[in-house]
């Protein structure tokens, strides 16, 4: 059965359903649509993962307790994720320098947002050049695990809002931000009046589409599949919950799944098989690892940096030819560069087998 999503006003709902005669047609999902175990089809607007060109194998990857920074100001905190980095390219083939050369399909893990990132996130990608309506917006969370949003609400004049919400997955695997509170100008409860003239926050609220939120009647749906920046993500978000001032995504089972042979770092990039451009090199039987030169904390690495890590660091051959990268965090690149200095003169003494002091 496919699902079909709201996004104007429920009197809009009505006029576009007596225009037609019918219900809301649904969007039929793309022919190149990876199979699920769900026997649903994928919502309106949802992307599924491209397949692999043909004969090109794609390059499984593994990551641990990475904090990877897709811009400067959006990071996203990886404790454990298994999934493909699919080439989007005519030749199939990821190119590491090219953040639109490839995409990241998540089969297992689990990701963390903290509201850092999730309001830069908002404001500038999803909300911002005036794609919405929404001014000022500032996310929190509570003692109760929920999303506290505040912001103006631009309506000829500028209307303070204040909102709480409940987060969980949705069957398609997004986002669903159930609001419990409204609360508008002086703080006042605003939702029994809402109530009272059946208005919804989807009469209210303009989105514009295409970046990954759809207002729902009172409600949020998120797609960080659309929302996030490149390198884009493709996988189902199966549980999602508050931890802290962070939210928290399980994609899949969650489960932790090495590859094989397993990594050599507790924090690691690791991609095997098919074939890897980075540089001016191609990997073929792609066997690359990316080392946490101080695993002491979080692999800190930047999806547009990663060239100034791998000079700041020093590589490894394998027997079996493959390559282990040994690279400083990115908040370790810098002015001296001293901690990075610090960071890999304690790898190496841990490689003679001496002390870290």
């Amino acid at each position: 059965m496919g699902l079909a999503y709201r996004t104007g006003s429920a009197n809009q709902r009505a006029a576009r359903q007596s225009a037609d005669g019918g219900p809301i047609p649904t969007v039929a999902p793309s022919p190149d649509a990876l199979p699920t175990a769900a026997p649903e089809e994928p919502a309106p607007n949802r992307l599924p993962p491209p397949l692999p060109k043909p004969g090109q194998q794609p390059v499984e990857v593994d990551m641990q307790n990475v904090d990877l920074h897709v811009t400067p100001s959006i990071t996203l905190r990886i404790r454990h994720l298994r999934g493909r980095f699919v080439g989007t390219r005519p030749d199939g083939i990821p190119f590491l320098d090219d953040k639109e050369s490839y995409i990241v399909a998540i089969d297992t893990g689990e990701i963390a947002m903290g509201m850092a990132s999730l309001n830069a996130l908002m404001t500038g990608h999803v909300l911002g050049g005036k794609r919405s309506n929404i001014d000022d917006l500032r996310i929190t969370t509570d003692d109760e695990g929920r999303l506290v949003q505040k912001g103006d609400l631009d309506k000829n004049i500028d209307i303070p809002f204040k909102t709480r919400g409940e987060i969980k997955a949705t069957p398609d695997g997004r986002i669903r931000v159930r609001t419990t509170s409204v609360r508008g100008p002086l703080g006042l409860p605003i939702r029994p009046l809402m109530k009272l003239f059946s208005i919804e926050m989807d009469d209210l609220v303009r989105v514009e589409p295409g970046h990954g939120v759809v207002v729902d009647e009172n409600d949020l749906i998120l797609d960080p599949q659309q929302m996030l920046p490149p390198p884009h993500i493709r996988g189902k978000i199966t549980r999602v919950r508050v931890e802290g001032d962070s939210i928290v995504q399980t994609f899949g089972s969650g489960a932790r799944v090495a590859l094989t042979p397993p990594p050599i770092s507790k924090n690691h990039i690791y991609w095997r098989r098919g074939e890897l451009m980075f540089g001016k090199l191609l990997m073929a039987n792609t066997d690359l690892e990316l080392v946490d030169m101080d695993p002491d904390d979080p692999f800190d690495f930047s999806v547009d940096r990663w060239n100034d890590q791998l000079v700041a660091g020093y590589a490894k051959n394998t027997p079996e030819r493959g390559l282990k990268s040994h690279m400083p965090d990115y908040n370790d690149l810098g002015p001296g560069g001293e901690r990075a200095r610090t960071a890999r003169i304690r790898q190496a003494r841990r490689l003679r087998g001496g002390t870290s002091d």
